[in-house]
């Protein structure tokens, strides 16, 4: 019934607009006042035709977390809640986020001191058709950091979970390509711990119920989490089930940052890099490459180098994709020190690794330590077309969804270039077509290299400009080969 859940849910977004997605419309209820809603207190109401919301509210501080839940007690009453502050602006809701059809809220932060409201309704709101008794809970779940609840790396910290106090909440400052592990061990009681690591805003990030390196037990840790933004993190510990949960007992949390030098070892423990740094490692016999990763995006033009520091590490660079399949690679630049993969264009949007390793790898005899280095930028079409250099061989498919590929590249007067497209697999029947920046065809190639593959030998670029060269197929998209090719572009003479 997933697709009932999507149309209940854009029904509701449609609501939404409709009433004011910014700030509630029907805002006369903030000047009114609202009903007393009081921590841990439960409040009772009916939703019904004459009566389709009834409107509660507190008084909250900067940075407090709260969670709401509105329980249907009988009727048909399909819960809707919302959030607001003072001025009418919409801060969260829910519909189906708890139980059956019951509304949660969770995990939400309170930007500021003031007045808020919660207004509890129905699916449909005044266009809704359900009703009845329901159940209104407001709960003080974490509040600003103190010096008790906020924790370091390396910290360990004891606490208690209970039916009475099911959650224990803790905030972490962590940095952008930090690796983190948190860990939750039982220590008294029966209790089966659960650890959540979220937002200060209460999206949860990622949830751990069973350790994988405590088989056996019922601890729970989350490992080897790459922080992917700067800031405060939220630690909710607590028990499977949460409140409707019945295990309890004492507790010890751990919060540790993976060592850099522990990183790398294998892809899935990549290390974090971004565009403009330069990180150091090492490679020997114990561990002979290392993993960076880094997200890009279609048409980026990235250069990576790998420089020889300390030892006698003779340098292999590596770029390959999510697959583990090898892009590009480098072992030598002219100094003999460095390996360097240069003006590389960025074939589609994802993740990307850079490995750092040596010649002859896994049965390679040097080691030392190395800094590498990522500089990246846009490609001067967006990603319309793929940059291509003097000099470059790159990799392309064609096939039905998809019989074409565009390269740009910048000649100059009187260059004299060869360009070359090679089948490397299926059928395919390569066809090379020159533009210039107008999109004038210049020149073009179906089966000059022989066994149908695509030659344009000794050509002149009539001025300085940039060109266009399009991959195809032979009727390009009426053609029906496909397969793999290899695209080389060579400059033969300068033109100045």
């Amino acid at each position: 019934m997933r697709w009932l859940l999507w149309a209940r849910r854009i029904a509701l977004v449609v609501i939404v607009v409709v009433m004011g997605s910014s700030s509630y419309a029907a805002a006369d209820w903030s000047r009114q006042g609202g009903i007393p809603l009081v921590f841990g207190q439960p409040a009772t109401g009916t939703i019904d035709n004459q009566t389709f919301r009834q409107v509660y509210m507190f008084d909250g501080r900067a940075e407090d977390v709260v969670t709401i839940s509105m329980a249907q007690t009988s009727g048909d009453l399909d819960p809707y809640v919302l959030l607001t502050d003072e001025l009418g602006n919409i801060l969260a809701s829910s519909d189906d986020d708890g139980p059956g059809a019951d509304a949660l809220i969770v995990f939400q932060r309170i930007p500021a001191d003031g007045r808020y409201f919660v207004i509890a309704s129905r699916f449909g709101q005044a266009h809704g058709s359900t009703g009845g008794e329901f159940l209104l809970l407001l709960e003080h779940v974490g509040g600003a950091e103190t010096e008790d609840t906020v924790l370091d790396y390396g910290d360990s910290v004891f606490g208690r979970i209970s039916s009475e106090e099911p959650l224990a909440f803790y905030f972490l400052r962590a940095q952008r390509g930090d690796v983190i592990n948190v860990i939750v061990r039982r220590i008294s009681g029966d209790l089966d711990p659960r650890v959540d690591l979220a937002t200060t805003d209460g999206v949860v990030l990622v949830s751990n119920d069973d350790d994988p390196q405590a088989e056996g037990t019922l601890d729970a840790g989350i490992l080897n989490y790459t922080v992917l933004k700067s800031g405060v993190y939220l630690i909710v510990a607590t028990r499977f089930g949460e409140k409707a949960g019945d295990t309890d007992g004492g507790f010890v949390l751990e919060v540790q940052r993976t060592p850099l030098e522990e990183l790398g070892k294998r892809p899935e423990e990549a290390r974090l890099i971004d565009y403009g740094m330069e990180v150091s490692a090492a490679v020997d016999d114990d561990v002979p490459a290392r993993y960076f990763r880094f997200d890009a995006r279609r048409g980026d033009v990235i250069t990576a180098t790998l420089n020889a520091e300390v030892g006698n590490l003779d340098p292999l660079l590596k770029l390959i994709d999510t697959n583990l399949t090898e892009l590009a690679a480098n072992n030598d630049t002219r100094d003999g020190h460095d390996a360097r993969i240069a003006a590389f264009t960025v074939p589609q949007a994802g993740t990307y690794y850079l490995v750092a390793t040596r010649t002859g790898e896994q049965t390679g005899r040097t080691s030392g330590s190395f800094s590498l280095q990522l500089n990246g930028r846009a490609g001067v079409t967006g990603g319309r077309a793929l940059e291509i250099v003097y000099g470059a061989t790159v990799s392309g498919l064609i096939e039905a969804a998809r019989d074409t590929e565009e390269y740009v590249f910048f000649g100059s007067q009187g260059d004299v270039i060869d360009i070359s497209m090679e089948r490397a697999s299926g059928d395919l029947d390569p066809l090379i077509t020159l533009y210039d920046s107008d999109r004038k065809q210049i020149a073009f190639d179906d089966d000059t290299a022989g066994e149908q593959n695509a030659l344009i030998k000794g050509f002149t670029l009539p001025r300085d400009d940039m060109f266009y060269l399009v991959a195809s197929r032979f009727e390009r998209e009426q053609g029906t080969t496909s397969g793999a090719y290899l695209l080389t572009l060579k400059l033969v003479r300068s033109g100045d």
